[in-house]
């Protein structure tokens, strides 16, 4: 409709029965909707409600705009619709961000989101992050975001900043360490730091206490293995058992025996280097020997050895008697012998024997006993044997050394 020329010189045109005002019509300036006093192109009066429905009527639900007392409002007409952003036109439309209503989604957005501080002026203690709620929003469970210039983390619980990731130098701190220098860093507290298994009597992990790092396992029966893993399996090389025995490659080795190094090439093994046993001294009374008895083990001369390997075992015992009365008026025989043990059967492998005289007092040393043995178990004793034709020996006593040594060959 073309106006007449008159009309575009007014200033204002009113339309009281719209509650419409036009501020310069025709030179592109305001217009008031419920207001006299239009300030910017499009003006509505300053009372709370809908302010432009863009379809729906009466008291029924809206898709518009509104506000309310510190709120501008977008709403749809049902809990059902979403709001979306987005470029192109109406039938032609590329979403980039979606609002849903209802739902355990909120918001879905097509690329990245940039956060900022946005205190001003500006407060480095309120960095860019997301606080987030507990699941059954009673209250606030935890912040994640920046903590610094530095650090990128997790706020909450007792730690405060629990978890950090020093962008800076790519680094990790846990437990509240916020200056972590190690790619991850724990507090300087004492305590469980790593939990690889929580089992039922225990947890199987890595631990410190003053001066001491503990590696451990769940319970009384499980292994500490130290190895390597070869597409998914893991390969013992060395394991402290629950008993405190070790193993090397799976061998606990042999009573006496040590590890030893195979050089750069192979794995340490057990090996059967130079021991000794020392039997300490002691006094044993005699027992009433008659006639010409059998051998008789002489209680505390003994020694149980277990070899893996051909070995070669050196014994030397040494025997003070005192009143040894009389086996025969005769010299008497002492007798060292070495008996293999097969499934608690023993059989002589070596036999040396002694003869003493007859006398109220007498020393003796066997010197070396040497005997080459091949794997098993052994059993070493010190034997006397009455060499004559007496009835009997009374009150003898004697007090004994035993020392031996095992070589491998």
């Amino acid at each position: 409709m073309k106006l007449p020329a008159e009309i575009h010189l007014l200033k204002h045109v009113i339309v009281p029965l719209a509650s419409l005002t036009i501020t310069g019509m025709c030179m592109g300036q305001n217009v008031g909707i419920g207001t006299n006093t239009p300030t910017g192109p499009l003006t509505f009066n300053a009372s709370a409600g809908n302010k432009i429905v863009l379809s729906g009527d009466g008291n029924t639900s809206h898709f518009g705009i509104g506000f309310q007392t510190g709120q501008l409002q977008m709403y749809t007409a049902s809990a059902n619709d979403v709001i979306l952003f987005g470029s192109g036109r109406s039938s032609a439309f590329s979403e980039r961000m979606r609002v849903i209503n209802n739902g355990s989604d909120g918001i879905n957005l097509s690329g990245r989101m940039v956060m900022k501080n946005g205190t001003s002026p500006l407060d480095a203690n309120y960095g860019a992050g997301v606080w987030l709620y507990k699941a059954d929003n009673s209250g606030p469970l935890g912040f994640m975001g920046t903590q610094n210039n530095q650090n990128l983390g997790f706020y909450g619980g007792s730690a405060g900043w629990g978890f950090v990731y020093d962008a800076v130098n790519s680094r990790v701190g846990i437990g509240g360490n916020s200056s972590p220098n190690a790619p991850l860093a724990f507090p300087a507290t004492l305590g469980k730091k790593i939990t690889l298994y929580p089992g039922a009597t225990g947890d199987v992990g890595i631990g410190v206490s003053g001066n001491r790092l503990y590696l451990y396992s769940d319970n009384s029966n499980a292994d500490v293995a130290f190895g390597y893993d070869a597409a998914g399996v893991f390969n013992e090389r060395f394991a402290v058992k629950p008993n405190g025995a070790l193993a090397v490659v799976g061998n606990t080795g042999q009573p006496g025996q040590v590890i030893t190094s195979a050089g750069s090439g192979s794995a340490a093994t057990w090996a059967n280097l130079p021991g000794f046993a020392n039997i300490a001294r002691q006094s044993v009374a005699s027992p009433v020997l008659e006639g010409n008895f059998a051998d008789y083990d002489l209680p505390g001369v003994t020694a149980n050895i277990s070899v893996t390997a051909n070995t070669r075992v050196v014994f030397q015992f040494s025997l003070s008697f005192g009143n040894i009365g009389c086996f025969g008026c005769g010299d008497n025989l002492v007798k060292g012998v070495l008996k293999k043990v097969v499934g608690g059967v023993t059989s002589d492998v070596s036999e040396k024997k002694f003869f003493i005289p007859n006398g109220a007092e007498s020393d003796f040393d066997s010197g070396p006993i040497v005997v080459d043995i091949q794997p098993g178990d052994y059993s070493f004793k010190v034997a006397l044997r009455s060499n004559g034709n007496s009835t009997k020996i009374l009150d003898y006593a004697y007090s004994s050394h035993l020392v031996w040594q095992v070589y491998p060959l």
